[in-house]
């Protein structure tokens, strides 16, 4: 059996043998070493636990104790200078041994062999950890450095009254969902629900992302994929009018949605009135940067990543020709319809693929109540399964009134209704953003799929939102 040489002195130390002693689980053997009576109970001993009394800080006598081999030593005691002698006195005569000290005192120990586990740090990650906005960490398994998290979904997240197969899960796994006090493994048809808790296992610095758009509340759009907006203006590509409108369409966003600054990036700028316009433009919270060397969109991802941009306005040839690079980025792309932005009367998502939906659904909804247009789902399916409509329409109710927010849910069993709207241009159309959206236009034209089928509505201000 595994041998444990335990040092021990204080009240502390005294509560951890107790624990120790009534853990089931616990089988290794444990020797007790103690100067001070009040710092053991000697009736929890068994053939387990067994009491040693001497000074550890004498180097003659824990050379007679340590005549024993054994596995690890555990050094719990309530004077630091007595914690400091005891360990120097183990590394005389076992330099390698595995130590593990409570500290109280944040000492710095430099020792590969030696565990420091301070007990202050330990107490304040804790209490931020019940705090309601703050991720839990589990610290004493895997590697300790946020690796495994748990996370509570707030009423009006993006992660509520979605199943978990439609949260896109890169370089991260939701493993496990606490509810009612209960467990439950994770499932892809299982249903997130508002004050549900989950543990997510993955990189660090991906949780803690995962964390934000977890805890992003109503009306926040273009978070949780940023803060900002850019406007992509390309002066040698597009006319005076398009950029015009395109400026206005922008200028109008920042101000009914929650971004904190709106930036132009104006690549081949050219000296016309639209030139002074923009420059006019760069003040408060707008930023105008013309760009003379930089024409290839695709030199824009550090910029983007730079200025925290959560959403991105360009025109519909643009973002046709780059859309594979712009489906990269992970961020909503706002592509300009014929009309004036101001003109919009109401919004549409067409479907004929449940999954698709749901994962935008949260951000389409929160975006739409911003900028206050009257918004119609449309399902279309050639065949059409009565228990997937039905939860189809379970689900919009429940996010519409996390979000107080209307709809009109539309069945389309015999007419594609891509026909309705491939003519008008003063509906925005939420569209998905996924692979069915990439790839040669031509190639789709006997797809009966209403995302792939998305540029037939190219007259129409169109919204690409990625899933989460």
């Amino acid at each position: 059996m595994s041998k444990i040489l335990f040092l021990a002195d204080g009240f502390f130390a005294k509560e951890f043998i107790k624990n120790l002693y009534n853990n089931k689980a616990f089988k290794e053997s444990v020797d007790i070493v103690y100067y001070n009576d009040e710092s053991v109970d000697l009736e929890l001993k068994n053939e387990q636990f067994s009491y040693f009394k001497f000074d550890p800080t004498s180097l003659v006598k824990l050379e007679n104790m340590l005549q024993e081999k054994y596995q690890q030593v555990i050094i719990y005691m309530q004077k630091q200078a007595d914690m400091i002698s005891s360990y120097k006195n183990i590394r005389k005569l076992h330099p390698r041994l595995n130590v593990v000290i409570m500290d109280l005192w944040n000492t710095q120990i430099d020792d590969n062999f030696c565990e420091v586990i301070n007990v202050f740090d330990t107490l304040n990650t804790r209490l931020i950890g019940c705090l309601d906005n703050m991720p839990s960490m589990a610290q004493f398994i895997g590697l300790g450095q946020g690796e495994i998290m748990e996370v509570k979904i707030p009423a009006g997240s993006s992660f509520a009254y979605r199943h978990i197969s439609s949260i896109s899960q890169k370089r991260f796994k939701i493993v496990m969902v606490y509810r009612n006090n209960e467990f439950m493994l994770a499932r892809p048809g299982l249903i997130l629900m508002p004050n549900d808790s989950i543990l997510i296992i993955g990189d660090p610095k991906v949780l803690q992302s995962v964390f934000s758009n977890v805890k992003t509340s109503l009306g926040r759009f273009p978070s949780p994929f940023g803060d900002n907006i850019l406007c992509i203006i390309d002066m040698k590509k597009m006319s005076e009018f398009s950029i015009e409108k395109l400026i206005f369409a922008s200028l109008l966003l920042h101000i009914r949605i929650n971004s904190k600054k709106l930036y132009f990036k104006v690549i081949n700028p050219t000296l016309n009135s639209m030139y002074y316009k923009l420059k006019s433009l760069n003040k408060n919270s707008t930023e105008v940067l013309f760009d003379y060397e930089n024409t290839n969109i695709k030199n824009i991802k550090n910029y983007i990543e730079n200025t925290n941009i959560g959403l991105i306005i360009c025109e519909d040839y643009l973002f046709e020709k780059e859309k594979n690079f712009l489906f990269t980025l992970k961020i909503p792309i706002l592509k300009a319809g014929k009309g004036d932005f101001a003109d919009l009367k109401s919004s549409v998502v067409l479907s004929s693929n449940f999954e698709d939906v749901e994962g935008i659904a949260s951000i389409m909804l929160d975006f739409n109540k911003q900028i206050q247009l009257s918004l119609s789902l449309y399902y279309y399916a050639l065949k059409i399964n009565k228990a997937e409509i039905f939860e189809y329409h379970q689900y919009f109710e429940s996010l519409a009134k996390l979000h107080d927010e209307k709809f009109t849910l539309i069945e389309e069993k015999e007419h594609n209704p891509i026909s309705n709207f491939s003519y008008k241009e003063n509906v925005l159309h939420f569209v998905p953003f996924n692979e069915k959206i990439l790839g040669n236009n031509i190639k789709k034209i006997f797809k009966t799929d209403l995302n792939t089928m998305y540029y037939k509505m190219n007259k129409n201000y169109q919204l690409f939102i990625p899933s989460l």
